[in-house]
C-alpha cells in the first residue's frame, strides 16, 4: 500500500482554480464578459484555420499504434474491392494512426487527385468584421441562395444512412434536439466538407463490422448482395474533408460556420474512438477543435445559458466537443486544451433550466477538475481542491429529480455491477461524468500529501472510492445499453483505473465488461483495451 502512496504522489500535478462562484452565480471575469468581439477577432484569422487542419493532417503523426481496421483486414489477409465515389483524391497526408498510414502507402495505384469545387453551404454567408460579432453570426447562419443538394453515389447514400440510422446518436447523447441524428445529415447533403467528415466517419465505423453484420445492413437498405466500404474509402473521404477545408480557411468568417464547427467535431470523434489512450503532440493538437470552440463559444454560450429555450446545431456541435475533450483529457490524463475562461461564460443552471444545461455546467466543473489535476504550470491547494468537492456536492444536491435513476439496485452479493437505469441521454452522461469527477478527486486529494499518521487508511480509503466509482460508471452503462457511448467510456474509466484492481473476481468482470463493449459497440480499439488491462494485471503479480 505503501507503494501505491508513492505512486499517487508522483501523479499528483499542481494546478490553477478558475471559478470560485456557486452553482447559483454567473462565473467568469466581468472584463472579459465586456467585450465579446474582441476574443473573436484574434481568432478569426487564416493562421488558425491552418493550423486546425494541421491537427488532422499531421498531428497524429507520432501516435503509438493502435489496433484499427485496417490491421483487422491485414490480419484476415482480405483484399475488398471498392465502391465508386463521386470523385477521386491522392492520399497526401497521414492519418490517425501508422497503421492505416502503411496502409495508405500500399495503394500506390489509387487514383489522383480532383480540386475540390467551392464550397456552397446553406449555413455560411461569410461577411467582412464591419458589425457586430453578433450580426454577423447571425448573417452567416442566415442563407441567402438555397445551395443545390449533393448527387450521391450509392455508396456515399448508403454512409449518409448509416449515420442518420446509427452513429448519430454517440454524438446526440445528451442533446435535447438530436441534431447529430436529424440536421448534420440534411446539412452535409449542401455542405462538402461536413458530407465528407459525415462519410469518413462512417465508412471508418462500417469497415471495421463483421461481414456478416455489414450484409444484413445493406440488406435492410434494399441491396441483397451488399456494400463493400473500405479502409481506402475512409481516408478517400477523410483526404477529400481536408481538401474542403483548406478550400476555405482564406474565408474571414469561416471559423463562425457551424457546419465547419460540426465537420471538425465529427472528424475529432477519430481520435476519441481510435486511439484514446496516446496524447497528440501539443503543438498541433492544441490548434484543433479548440479554434473553433473559442471563436465560436461566446455566441454559442451567450444563446444556450440561463435557462434559454435555444438550441441547435452550433450549441450541439459546441457540446459534443466540450464532452469530447473531457474525456480524452482523462484517458490521457492532460490539461483541458479549451480555455476554462470561456466555458466560465456559461450562466449558471436555475430551477427553470433543462437537463441538458444542467449537464453543460457539470461538464464545465469537469473541465476545473481535470485542470485540476493536470495542469502542471498552477499551484494547487487544499482549499481550492475542497472547492471542487463543494461545487460537486452542491450539483447533486441542486439538480432536478430527473437525474435520479427511475430503477436502482447495487447489483447483489454475486459482485456484479449495479442497475441504474434512466430515460434519457443527458442523465447517463450526467451520472458517468460525476462518476469520472469522483475518480479524478479521489486520486488527485492533495490532503494525501504530507500526512504521515493515518496515511494508510487514508489510501485504503481512496482505492475504495476509485472501485466503487468505477463500478458505478460502469453499472450505468450495461444498465442502459440503449446508449453505445456510455459502455465505451466506461471502458476508459476501467483502463485508467485498472491498477487499483487485485481481486481477480473483479478483474474477471472489468475483462468481461471490456470484451461485452467491443463486441456490442464493434469498438476496435477494444483489443488494445485488453492487451493493457493484462500487461498492468501481469505486472502486479495478477
Amino acid at each position: 500500500m505503501e507503494a501505491l502512496a508513492e505512486n499517487t504522489s508522483k501523479r499528483l500535478v499542481p494546478a490553477k482554480w478558475y471559478q470560485s462562484g456557486g452553482m447559483q452565480q454567473p462565473v467568469g471575469d466581468a472584463s472579459q464578459r465586456a467585450d465579446p468581439r474582441a476574443p473573436l477577432q484574434d481568432f478569426v484569422k487564416i493562421s488558425a484555420i491552418e493550423d486546425s487542419l494541421d491537427y488532422f493532417t499531421t498531428g497524429k503523426r507520432n501516435e503509438a499504434q493502435s489496433r484499427t481496421s485496417a490491421e483487422y483486414e491485414h490480419a484476415s489477409g482480405g483484399q475488398k474491392q471498392r465502391s465508386p465515389t463521386t470523385s477521386d483524391v491522392s492520399f497526401d497526408y497521414v492519418d490517425e494512426t501508422p497503421a492505416v498510414a502503411a496502409l495508405y502507402q500500399h495503394e500506390p495505384s489509387h487514383p489522383s487527385a480532383s480540386t475540390p469545387q467551392p464550397i456552397t453551404s446553406p449555413t455560411p454567408t461569410l461577411v467582412p468584421w464591419t458589425t457586430s460579432p453578433q450580426k454577423a453570426l447571425l448573417e452567416a447562419t442566415t442563407p441567402s441562395i438555397q445551395a443545390p443538394q449533393a448527387h450521391l453515389t450509392l455508396e456515399e447514400a448508403c454512409l449518409l444512412r448509416y449515420f442518420a440510422e446509427t452513429l448519430g446518436k454517440w454524438f446526440d447523447i445528451g442533446d435535447p434536439s438530436q441534431s447529430f441524428t436529424t440536421i448534420v445529415p440534411q446539412r452535409a447533403r449542401t455542405s462538402p466538407p461536413l458530407l465528407d467528415a459525415v462519410l469518413s466517419t462512417s465508412a471508418r465505423h462500417f469497415s471495421t463490422l463483421p461481414q456478416d453484420q455489414q450484409l444484413q445492413i445493406t440488406r435492410r437498405y434494399g441491396l441483397p448482395h451488399g456494400l463493400t466500404i473500405d479502409e481506402p474509402s475512409t481516408l478517400h473521404y477523410h483526404n477529400r474533408c481536408i481538401a474542403h477545408l483548406r478550400s476555405v480557411s482564406t474565408e474571414p468568417n469561416a471559423i463562425l460556420d457551424e457546419n465547419l464547427l460540426a465537420a471538425v467535431v465529427t472528424l475529432r470523434f477519430y481520435e476519441e474512438l481510435d486511439t484514446p489512450f496516446h496524447p497528440h503532440p501539443t503543438t498541433t493538437a492544441i490548434r484543433g477543435l479548440q479554434v473553433f470552440l473559442e471563436a465560436q463559444a461566446r455566441p454559442t454560450l451567450s444563446l444556450t445559458g440561463g435557462g434559454s429555450t435555444s438550441w441547435g446545431l452550433r450549441q450541439s456541435a459546441f457540446w459534443v466537443g466540450v464532452r469530447q475533450e473531457f474525456h480524452m483529457a482523462f484517458t490521457q490524463q492532460r490539461p483541458f486544451r479549451i480555455p476554462l475562461g470561456i466555458l466560465d461564460l456559461y450562466p449558471a443552471p436555475r430551477a427553470t433550466s433543462g437537463d441538458h444545461e444542467w449537464v453543460n455546467a457539470l461538464l464545465i466543473l469537469a473541465a476545473h477538475v481535470i485542470q485540476f489535476c493536470f495542469d502542471e504550470g498552477a499551484a494547487r491547494s487544499v482549499s481550492a481542491y475542497k472547492r471542487l468537492v463543494e461545487r460537486r456536492d452542491e450539483w447533486a444536491r441542486m439538480c432536478p429529480g430527473s437525474f435520479e435513476a427511475v430503477y436502482s439496485d447495487d447489483g447483489g452479493d454475486g459482485g456484479g455491477f449495479p442497475n441504474r437505469w434512466y430515460l434519457d441521454g443527458c442523465h447517463i452522461v450526467a451520472a458517468q461524468s460525476l462518476g469520472f469527477i469522483r475518480i479524478l478527486l479521489a486520486m488527485y486529494n492533495p490532503l494525501l500529501l504530507g500526512v504521515r499518521v493515518g496515511r494508510s487508511v487514508m489510501m485504503v480509503e481512496m482505492e475504495k472510492e476509485v472501485k466503487q466509482a468505477v463500478w458505478e460508471v460502469c453499472g450505468v452503462a450495461v444498465s442502459n445499453r440503449q446508449s453505445p457511448a456510455g459502455m465505451v467510456i466506461a471502458s476508459f474509466a476501467v483502463v485508467v483505473c485498472a491498477e487499483w484492481f487485485d481481486d481477480e473476481g473483479e478483474r474477471v468482470r472489468l475483462r468481461g465488461f471490456v470484451r461485452e463493449m467491443r463486441r456490442e459497440c464493434n469498438y476496435w480499439p477494444g483489443v488494445e483495451m485488453e492487451r493493457r488491462l493484462e500487461r498492468m494485471w501481469s505486472s502486479r503479480g495478477g
